[in-house]
């Protein structure tokens, strides 16, 4: 009995220390601050996962990624890969806050990475500041989401269209 405790205590240990922190949303100031790399990323393939390795505590995306646009960091790299728990698509652009390590973008926190779906220019934010860049991304992200909510809307209101004529159970 005693020894599968001190098991269970050894593993309990183990995994805390190899736990990702993840720290809360303390605001875009902050975050801007905290980024060493903020790029504008290309999505590409997944990373596919190493076979017979089981990640406990790993990200939930890890794609290829192709570099936009650097707006804060070194600005030499042009392919990586990106790890985050924000659900990344192929061929959609997003801004990503984060660090960069070893060919590998970290942002693992969902709110460091912001969609701006699959159109994007550099014209948009050439020869601005990087606040400037930056409000221009999120204005951009922002329309994209209103025109989603505006979809999603208009399918509920058929969907309950659709409710109003089946027969009452």
């Amino acid at each position: 009995m005693k020894t599968r405790i001190v098991i269970l205590i050894t593993v309990l240990m183990a995994i805390s220390v190899i736990a990702r922190v993840i720290a809360p949303f303390l605001g875009w100031d902050r975050l801007e601050g905290a980024s060493s790399c903020i790029v504008v990323a290309h999505c590409g393939e997944p990373t596919p996962p190493t076979p017979n390795v089981m990640v406990v505590g790993g990200t939930k995306s890890d794609s290829e990624i192709q570099v936009i646009s650097v707006l804060k960091g070194a600005n030499n790299v042009a392919s990586a890969r990106l790890q985050t728990d924000h659900e990344l698509r192929k061929g959609e652009n997003y801004l990503v806050f984060g660090y960069y390590d070893d060919g590998i973008y970290k942002a693992y926190e969902e709110y460091k990475v912001v969609p701006l779906g699959a159109e994007f220019s550099t014209n948009w934010i050439a020869g601005k500041t990087l606040d400037e860049q930056i409000q221009i991304l999120f204005r951009h992200a922002v329309g994209n989401l209103t025109r989603e909510i505006q979809k999603d809307e208009e399918e509920k209101q058929r969907l309950e269209d659709g409710l109003k004529k089946l027969p009452s159970t």
